[in-house]
């Protein structure tokens, strides 16, 4: 949900490992994901088309077992 608008969004899964955490030493995941949205889809298209309209979101992700 951005500026009142909630549209789903898919996410592209571009890493993931499952290790041991090299500082922690326990069982770890880790991923990196993006996904493109169009700003003017979530009404916050100021601008467009001088500046543009696609943006790209990284996200980064880790988590460590207890």
């Amino acid at each position: 949900t951005m500026k009142g608008v909630t549209q789903p969004l898919t996410l592209k899964v571009t890493a993931f490992q499952a290790k041991p955490h090299p500082m922690l030493k326990r069982d770890a995941i880790g991923a990196n994901a993006t996904a493109t949205v169009s700003r003017s889809a979530f009404n916050a298209g100021k601008n467009v088309p001088f500046v543009g309209d696609e943006v790209t979101i990284g996200i980064a992700f880790e988590a460590v077992k207890e």
